[in-house]
């Protein structure tokens, strides 16, 4: 039981860092676009960015010893479409999981071409909650 979901963080050189979170699906994009909002001064830098937006999608939880996971060009288990954030090309694409058996793929488990791509800008303007003026 959970409701499993994925982030997906390209690096610089193009290999990606996947958050699998446990309980991660409700409100995913919701939170991760306010997580991508707060990184939002160091998007031109790739590390200090992935770790800023994966920090506030973990937020408490670093201690504990289940419900987050990190891998590196693999997914785990999951049950949503996969958000992938790329710093460097300053976009959010949204992707659908595939056969693991599939070697083309950048990331295992998540077919390469996206369902739709954005910049950034709009992706946070349009999900966060931290843009929304009270």
């Amino acid at each position: 039981m959970g409701d499993r979901a994925n982030f997906v963080f390209v690096d610089s050189k193009g290999d990606s860092i996947v958050l699998y979170g446990h309980w991660a699906g409700h409100n995913m994009l919701a939170n991760l676009a306010d997580a991508v909002a707060k990184a939002r001064s160091r998007w031109t830098d790739t590390t200090y960015a992935t770790r800023i937006a994966i920090s506030q999608l973990v937020g408490d939880q670093w201690n504990m010893e289940t419900g987050w996971g990190l891998s590196v060009n693999s997914i785990s288990d999951n049950e949503h479409r996969i958000p992938v954030i790329d710093f460097n090309q300053q976009t959010f694409s949204l992707h659908e999981e595939d056969d693991w058996a599939n070697t083309q793929n950048k990331v295992r488990g998540m077919k390469n071409e996206a369902i739709f791509t954005q910049d950034l800008s709009t992706f946070c303007e349009k999900y966060s909650d931290q843009l929304v003026s009270v």
